[in-house]
């Protein structure tokens, strides 16, 4: 980390405590708390409470008559801080938010399907990984049913490593602008009881890990017990996944707005009846739609569901902010995962 960025995330870090200290000062107005039960909550001293009330000039205890003009200040200073720290966080990452990992998508969505590859039966799949970079996440509804579905747009590679024939390994990939998800499929991807590592700072389920690049400003000993974590998990068994999605984000030619949105689906509704486990492209597109390991079609039918996406907002600007995604994948967060995994990304 040079200099700089120990700067961003030190303040990053005062930025961090402070808002904590104001999240804190809320409760201790709203529940009448003491100064001990506020210690006790959030780890902050009492003497930093009481400290940061005088310099702020908040009243010891408050009455309902002011009570809503010190709430206006906290939230005013809250948002304040976390405008704050987004702007220090884009001022190292970019447009880099996290990196999502999906180490096998027919696992997520319940799916057992092999498929075709080249007019050929797949006789197994050894690793059908995604890895994204998420722009934007949202829950939207099918128009039919009314029933809820996930929606991902970004960056990103659906990588599958698979046999033919007896001693026949072959590797292929997609490239991805987007994911859907039935709601209870992302609900259980996301599941808390699902979790294999508990910690604030990222989220790691059997289904989907979620890694945000901020992590490379923690404390060095949350970073060593999470970088063997990742490592051991994530960036050594798929690191020919990883390779591959480092090479689409150098070529120029990758993720072209001229071919359109590119999103795998694995249902917008939950009994997956409808486009599961497909993937959608706005037009054909040749070498890319034809067939691979474990995905059941690919079809351009993406252009009678665009409106029930909302993708049909998504226009150029989304193709220019995934171009400028895949510089600072390259030039960035690349650089940040090499630092911390060094020897498992070329």
């Amino acid at each position: 980390m040079s200099q700089r960025e120990r700067e961003i995330s030190e303040k990053i870090a005062e930025l961090d405590k402070e808002k904590k200290i104001l999240e804190g000062t809320k409760a201790y107005y709203e529940q009448n708390l003491s100064y001990a039960n506020l210690e006790e909550l959030t780890g902050i001293s009492i003497r930093e409470f009481k400290r940061f009330q005088s310099d702020n000039e908040f009243p010891y205890r408050v009455g309902s008559y002011n009570k809503q003009a010190i709430f206006e200040k906290i939230q005013n200073r809250t948002n304040e801080i976390e405008k704050e720290i987004k702007r220090l966080r884009e001022s190292v990452f970019g447009a880099l938010d996290q990196l999502l990992f999906i180490p096998s998508w027919r696992r997520m969505i319940d799916s057992s399907f092999n498929g075709f590859y080249l007019n050929q039966p797949v006789q197994k799949i050894f690793q059908d990984t995604i890895i994204f970079l998420p722009e934007l996440a949202m829950t939207g509804f099918e128009e039919t049913t009314g029933e809820p579905f996930f929606l991902i747009t970004g960056l990103g590679i659906y990588w599958v490593k698979f046999e033919l024939g007896a001693g026949s390994i072959v590797t292929d990939y997609r490239e991805l602008t987007g994911m859907v998800l039935p709601f209870d499929v992302y609900h259980r991807a996301q599941d808390e009881t699902e979790q294999v590592l508990k910690s604030e700072k990222m989220r790691m389920t059997e289904y989907m890990t979620s890694i945000p690049f901020s992590l490379i400003q923690e404390k060095s000993t949350t970073q060593m017990y999470l970088r063997g974590v990742i490592s051991r998990n994530i960036f050594h068994p798929y690191k020919e996944s990883f390779d591959q999605f480092l090479v689409l984000c150098k070529d120029p030619n990758s993720f072209n707005s001229g071919e359109g949105h590119k999103i795998l689906s694995g249902g917008l509704t939950a009994n997956r009846s409808l486009y599961g486990n497909e993937l959608l492209t706005q037009k054909p597109l040749g070498e890319y739609s034809r067939l691979t390991a474990g995905i059941k079609n690919t079809q351009p039918k993406l252009n009678k569901i665009l409106e029930t996406l909302q993708l049909d907002t998504m226009s150029g600007a989304f193709f220019d902010k995934l171009d400028k995604m895949k510089s600072e994948f390259s030039e960035i967060g690349r650089k940040y995962l090499v630092d911390w995994m060094p020897g498992h990304i070329s």
